[in-house]
């Protein structure tokens, strides 16, 4: 009777282990040195830290997943919490100033769509300067300065609590990451977007619009920026510039360590969901463990480094196959 040996290539086949394994190690560490980390309000801390990043991270697995990416993410909720802040100070109903912050996030996404799938420019490139204008138009706009005086019923939106400690941003998630399973697993433009990702051009010859197809999913990332931008500024009762500062990268990095290919053709929310919940983990066990948070740049530079490896390895695994 033989008896198969788990390679490192079966691992790498689970995609989800690059984020579920240094999880349960960091958790494991960071209980030992601390046991306050399992506090419940600790505990329930980083559920909310992880809501925030994964109303962002779902929508880019799906560009990922289709070959594409973004860098305008963090920019993009900065400006739709401004748009929609400044919109209901002014005393447009809340409703409307939420719609026309959705509108500039998928005003950002389709001019991304057009610079990257028309023009042809590259991704990264074409993403980063989109994001330059738009934390211009930001500082433009409001002078520099915080947007504060939102009504109560903004500040609801993500300040609400169910059950005692869980904040209603965590249902958010939730929702969204099983309606995202649900798209990337079980429905018909789930399997289009990663035969995309796979080979653009057979996905083409085989009647999928490519250019639609991305289109549709730089606009879904640029709606679902500018609603976190929204959250933000519920979050923190006013609209800052700062909102979703520094998170293109870090959500990037979160999408590839849980098993999303930088390149395209393979992407999990689930691994999504769970690298969200890493870098959430290793933001506040610096601060439970006493680590100075100067570390943490340090931190995420090398988990990104750790991410791409693992995209390469798992890359170069599926190639051997």
């Amino acid at each position: 009777m033989k008896h198969s040996k788990l390679s490192l290539g079966d691992m790498m086949k689970v995609k989800e282990l690059g984020a579920l394994l240094p999880l349960i190690i960091l958790v494991i560490v960071a209980s030992a040195v601390n046991p306050a980390f399992l506090n419940s309000n600790n505990l329930f801390d980083i559920l909310k830290t992880t809501s925030y990043t994964t109303i962002l991270a779902v929508p880019l697995t799906m560009l990922m997943a289709s070959g594409r990416m973004d860098m305008s993410i963090a920019a993009t909720t900065a400006l739709g919490g401004i748009i929609t802040a400044m919109a209901e100070t002014s005393g447009i109903p809340l409703s409307i100033s939420i719609l026309l912050g959705i509108l500039v996030g998928a005003a950002v996404g389709t001019c991304n769509a057009i610079l990257v799938d028309y023009f042809k420019l590259p991704g990264f490139i074409a993403t980063l300067a989109v994001s330059n204008i738009v934390e211009g138009i930001s500082s433009v706009i409001t002078n520099n300065n915080p947007i504060p005086g939102i009504s109560g019923a903004f500040k609801a939106i993500a300040q609400t609590r169910l059950a005692g400690q869980i904040t209603i941003t965590v249902i958010y998630a939730l929702i969204l990451a099983v309606i995202g399973f649900i798209v990337m697993n079980r429905m018909k433009i789930g399997r289009m977007l990663l035969a995309v990702g796979g080979n653009a051009e057979a996905a083409n010859l085989a009647g999928i619009n490519v250019k639609k197809i991305h289109t549709g999913l730089f606009i879904l990332v640029g709606i679902f920026a500018s609603l976190s931008g929204v959250l933000y500024c519920s979050r923190f009762s006013s609209a800052q510039l700062t909102a979703g500062a520094g998170t293109s990268l870090t959500i990037m990095s979160s999408v590839i360590i849980g098993g999303t290919a930088m390149r395209g053709g393979s992407g999990t929310i689930a691994g999504s969901v769970l690298g969200c919940m890493l870098f959430a983990v290793i933001t506040n066990a610096l601060v439970v463990m006493g680590i100075s948070t100067n570390w943490q740049n340090v931190v995420y530079g090398l988990i990104l480094v750790i991410a791409l490896l693992i995209d390469y390895f798992r890359q170069k695994s599926a190639r051997r196959a």
